[in-house]
């Protein structure tokens, strides 16, 4: 799956790149300045994914804390003890949380990592145009 998400990536920067060598009209300096507003927005779409991740495995944290079954009542006072069927279906449900929360992790963390290879082709090809720049 990864492999496929690189090779999609790879495939974009290069047809990026084709059409950027087939405009002579735009200069290296504007190209760079049109890379550097792409990097800046991948960068901050990046840590809003960084944030939701950790929110998300925050969550799960808490709720792998959380007892499935409700804690004693320590008042004294007389408490109806759940059905059977209500403890399992808050098992199932606690069950279904952290499967939920699981594969949140897993595509947040795709999609940082997805977001940082492309701030880091957008940062190399900054470098270059900018040797390119200074070549000439």
């Amino acid at each position: 799956m990864r492999y496929l998400i690189i090779l999609l990536l790879f495939i974009v920067s290069m047809a990026v790149l084709a059409e950027s060598l087939s405009e002579p009209a735009v200069t290296k300096d504007a190209e760079i300045s049109q890379l550097e507003k792409n990097m800046a927005r991948i960068s901050q779409e990046s840590q809003a994914t960084y944030q939701q991740f950790l929110m998300t495995q925050e969550l799960r944290r808490n709720e792998m804390l959380e007892p499935a079954t409700p804690p004693p009542n320590l008042t004294g006072e007389s408490v109806p003890i759940p059905s059977y069927e209500d403890l399992m279906k808050r098992k199932q449900e606690k069950n279904d949380r952290m499967e939920q929360y699981t594969t949140d992790l897993d595509r947040l963390y795709t999609r940082y990592r997805e977001l940082e290879s492309e701030r880091e082709a957008i940062f190399e090809k900054i470098k270059n145009l900018e040797r390119k720049n200074t070549e000439e």
